[in-house]
């Protein structure tokens, strides 16, 4: 629902002028505090939607396109950390970085990334009334 609403107003990061093949079809959220497990390694997002996942590696990662991986992301809160696992496959690895697009989710894994924007939302809101 949040995501048809932000693309009404043309906001996230599909672009609203842009034509409606090359437009994305889900909002990219910042990494903010999260961290992706992929085998025994833990990697920085980029940014996540609810279609996938980009994050950091080092030159070292033995990570390639078209890998099928189980990725557990973990967002970090100050009173809460909420984890989600996930199957995905790499469809774009480069020196620093890779792209990952999540199988099909689950409603309850829909669920939990709903949860992680209401979290954010709420720690922003508070953060503001702060400063």
């Amino acid at each position: 629902m949040i995501d048809k609403i932000l693309a009404f107003f043309g906001l996230g990061s599909g672009a609203y002028n842009s034509a409606a093949e090359t437009r994305r079809k889900h909002v990219r959220h910042p990494g903010f505090h999260a961290e992706v497990i992929v085998g025994d390694r833990i990697y920085s997002i980029r940014d996540w939607s609810l279609g996938g996942v980009a994050f950091e590696t080092g030159a070292d990662a033995r990570i390639q396109a078209g890998d099928k991986v189980q990725v557990t992301m973990k967002f970090h809160f100050p009173h809460d950390t909420i984890t989600i696992e996930q199957p995905a496959r790499i469809i774009r690895a480069v020196k620093r970085g890779v792209a990952a697009e999540f199988a099909p989710l689950q409603p309850t894994t829909r669920r939990q990334f709903k949860r992680v924007l209401d979290s954010f939302y709420a720690q922003s809101f508070l953060e503001s009334q702060i400063a």
